[in-house]
């Protein structure tokens, strides 16, 4: 009996590890990262105060003017220094909590196509080489539900960074990537991420977001 009790566990951990592989287009190296990138996202939909008390406060110890100076990195030149993270705190301190994020299949289809183009390509953008905008890709694999929108980032490899530097949005006129991983109305996203070839600045992740997705 216990033999058979083991098979049969074993039997659904292989079930969820392959459904995980085809979920992530079987590249079973990315689920770590996109993981990560979900979990973030979620983390500060569900309490934007404590995580800008969590992650974004302790940054601006490390600014020297524009310069981000963490120990033991590489220094990093920002556009608009310590001012800008100082905003995002006291946007997220008067944002409200909104509804998790739920990973969609055909989304992440979706922002993997334009991660590993622009792996290919070395482009950045929201067109693909094939012409595609975000919206028309998310219909490839499935049918969005408005509003929808997209979220690219380069050069960051984990999923605090990536999430970070789009909430930030250092540098980006009206915050268009920090509205997005608040926006109350999306409940889908996918995601995408790729660090091989000439992946821009070494990395590139996308999300692409949807009120609703059905996948095919």
């Amino acid at each position: 009996m216990k033999n058979k009790l083991f098979a049969l566990w074993l039997f659904a951990i292989f079930i969820l590890l392959s459904s995980c592989e085809n979920l992530f287009l079987g590249k079973p190296k990315n689920v770590h990262i996109v993981n990560e990138i979900l979990t973030e996202l979620n983390r500060v939909r569900s309490n934007p105060k404590k995580y800008a008390e969590e992650e974004l406060k302790p940054r601006l110890k490390y600014f020297d003017g524009k310069l981000y100076k963490v120990p033991g990195q590489i220094p990093l030149q920002t556009n608009e220094g310590a001012p800008a993270v100082q905003e995002c705190i006291d946007a997220l301190i008067n944002t409200n909590p909104v509804e998790a994020l739920k990973l969609e299949n055909g989304l992440c289809l979706s922002a993997q196509w334009l991660a590993d183009d622009q792996a290919n390509t070395g482009k950045i953008g929201h067109n693909g080489s094939d012409g595609s905008s975000p919206f028309q890709r998310m219909n490839r694999y499935g049918k969005y539900l408005r509003p929808a929108g997209e979220n690219c980032a380069y050069g960051t490899k984990t999923g605090k960074e990536i999430v970070a530097q789009l909430l930030i949005d250092d540098g980006v006129p009206g915050r268009g990537h920090r509205i997005n991983i608040l926006k109350p109305e999306f409940k889908k996203v996918g995601i995408g991420y790729n660090d091989e070839g000439k992946a821009p600045y070494g990395a590139v992740s996308v999300m692409d977001f949807a009120g609703g997705y059905v996948s095919k």
